[in-house]
């Protein structure tokens, strides 16, 4: 999302394009293509786009490299614990 990530892997998700004027076109997500298999759910495309979309918002908009680790890393301790 903030151009960081390597040229193949941003090949792999877009972001999402709503047709009509919502307040959720500005949540940084990600598109999910529809898959009709198991195995399509599962691949990295729909996968991490799945992912960053269900992410806090303060984390998707978060600029700076070091405060995106460490608030990512506080979320994922907290699902888990």
């Amino acid at each position: 999302m903030h151009n960081d990530a390597p040229v193949y892997l941003c090949e792999l998700v877009c972001p999402y394009q709503s047709t009509r004027t919502l307040r959720s076109a500005n949540n940084n997500m990600l598109q999910v293509k529809r898959t009709r298999t198991k195995a399509g759910d599962c691949s990295f495309a729909n996968a991490a786009a799945s992912l960053w979309n269900n992410l806090p918002t303060v984390i998707k908009t978060c600029d700076n490299l070091t405060s995106y680790k460490r608030l990512l890393k506080t979320h994922f301790f907290r699902i888990a614990y």
